[in-house]
């Protein structure tokens, strides 16, 4: 049993909701989801975000499907770039007893704490924010994602080097809402499409 599982099961974390890859969960948005291939975001998958900026709404795009997760699983969120705002997850119905927050120190413990959580039974979705990351680095959790069938987001900046992903997304704000362009979608292509949020 790997460390992170053991500490959330002290907590009290129960299994969370992981799938077979190829399993799609509703993004929250019907647009968003005849978009995405198989209707919805991906299991398995570790998918990239690239928001133009910090606080555009780009969580806003997630918080139906953590919410729906959050019912009966764990969400891990590593380095978020603010604290999260209790008031908005609860307006949204996320579960707040199953939001695990983690600062790690370096970028090593980031990448760690993200492996584990792609792997652990105990977590239904991890969201994660680097400002760096190597080929190397998102491959591998990449393959974590897969072999553990979890649900992963990964932010990056805009102007980061292109990353392996299945599926990357660009962000950009827009009035009451975001504008989704579609940078890379293996076996589907799709245009820019704007949701609001």
């Amino acid at each position: 049993m790997r460390p992170l599982t053991d500490a959330l099961e002290r907590a009290g974390v129960r299994q969370g909701m992981t799938a077979a890859a190829g399993v799609a969960l509703s993004t929250g948005f019907p647009d968003l989801d005849r978009c995405l291939e198989g209707g919805g975001w991906p299991a398995g998958t570790l998918i990239e975000l690239r928001a133009t900026r910090v606080g555009i709404g780009e969580m806003g795009l997630l918080l139906p499907f953590l919410s729906a997760v959050s019912r009966s699983g764990r969400l891990l969120w590593v380095a978020p770039p603010y604290k999260p705002c209790a008031l908005t997850l609860t307006a949204r119905h996320v579960t707040l007893d199953h939001l695990v927050v983690v600062r790690p120190r370096t970028h090593k413990e980031a990448l760690w704490t993200v492996s584990e959580g792609l792997l652990s039974p105990a977590v239904g979705a991890v969201v994660t924010w680097f400002t760096d990351l190597r080929e190397r680095e998102f491959r591998a959790l990449q393959r974590q994602a897969a072999e553990g069938g979890q649900w992963g987001f990964c932010f990056l900046p805009r102007d980061h080097a292109a990353q392996p992903a299945r599926l990357r997304l660009i962000l950009e704000p827009v009035p009451r809402g975001v504008r989704v362009i579609f940078a890379r979608q293996a076996g589907r292509p799709a245009g820019p499409l704007t949701v609001t949020i």
